[in-house]
């Protein structure tokens, strides 16, 4: 059985005294750094574009909070919490966080993936741990200022001080995570597991929408119908499944038929075999190392599909649906 960690469980007050420095002050940063010095705790923020003037250290100073560069910030912090962007991390750590760290401080990354594959390397006097919310930024500060938390978890890759693991579960119950339930896992379940889920429900879920949308419109239904049949329809069942569970949905909270549809078809649009590959691929770092030589070239694929995709019926069709039926 795992532990979940919840308020109760978790003492907090290693963090008093400490210097907080959220690292990257975006959408995750910025909801970290709020709930974590409305929870009562030293916040400062290193910024990538720290000189003055810059749009993130105006924002950052107009929120309230002390902003540095990020060399300054790493300087000031007892705690770091990295809320960059996996690609950029290993640039700015070997710039400006590698070179000023100190025995004893705590680097706690937003996802494991540089630490995991070795783009990042913490000197062994420093705690390297991590945390994550398991939901973009504005929804962990929207559900933290109604006194409510989004479920997460920490891990720890390297512990210096001996009290890693505590000020990890600390900082998640700072951010309000323990609010809802805390984990403890692998840097490695966390960073492939995060991964894996993105390739077979994200781009799975994707690639059906296309699918579907696609076929209808191919077999001579309305482009908006189809549109909003592949897209609109799913929203719906999403947050109903969400809030009741799959079962629950399936048995009382849809038709008969849709429950037919759902047990009967449903598992022959899903390639078994492939998703089994992906995630062997996962765990051999393999879909780790097509990203960063991806990264490294400047994305081309990438930016092939984008062009593809933003040029494709279904696209051109939902900006139509939006204007015509409403957001």
């Amino acid at each position: 059985m795992e532990k979940i960690y919840r308020d109760n469980d978790v003492d907090a007050s290693i963090l008093k005294g400490k210097t907080i420095a959220v690292i990257g002050y975006g959408i995750q940063g910025k909801a970290q750094a709020a709930n974590t010095r409305d929870s009562g705790f030293k916040v400062i923020v290193g910024s990538r574009g720290a000189e003055e003037g810059s749009k993130s250290r105006e924002q950052a100073k107009a929120d309230g909070f002390e902003s540095y560069s990020i060399a300054e910030a790493t300087k000031k912090a007892d705690i770091l919490l990295i809320e960059l962007a996996d690609p950029v991390q290993p640039g700015i750590y070997k710039k400006d966080i590698g070179p000023n760290l100190r025995a004893g401080q705590t680097i706690c990354f937003c996802h494991g993936f540089s630490v995991l594959y070795g783009q990042i390397q913490p000197p062994k006097d420093v705690n390297t741990v991590l945390f994550v919310p398991n939901a973009p930024g504005a929804f962990v500060r929207e559900k933290y200022k109604k006194g409510e938390g989004v479920y997460g978890c920490v891990a720890v890759d390297q512990d210096a001080t001996g009290e890693a693991e505590k000020i990890a579960l600390a900082i998640s119950k700072a951010v309000g995570s323990t609010r809802a339930g805390v984990v403890l896992m692998s840097f490695q379940h966390e960073t492939e597991g995060d991964n894996f889920e993105e390739q077979i429900l994200y781009g799975g879920a994707i690639a059906l929408m296309k699918a579907c949308f696609n076929t209808m419109v191919e077999n001579g239904y309305p482009a908006s119908f189809a549109y909003a049949k592949a897209i609109r329809s799913l929203r719906s069942v999403i947050d109903v499944m969400d809030e009741v569970g799959i079962e629950e949905y399936c048995t009382s909270r849809c038709s008969r038929t849709a429950e037919f549809a759902i047990r009967t078809r449903g598992p022959r649009v899903v390639n078994i075999d492939e998703v089994k590959k992906i995630f062997e691929e996962t765990e051999r770092g393999e879909f780790a190392r097509d990203w960063m030589q991806e990264w490294a070239l400047g994305m081309p694929t990438l930016h092939r599909m984008r062009r593809t995709a933003a040029n494709s019926a279904m696209e051109k069709t939902g900006q139509s649906w939006r204007k015509e039926f409403g957001k």
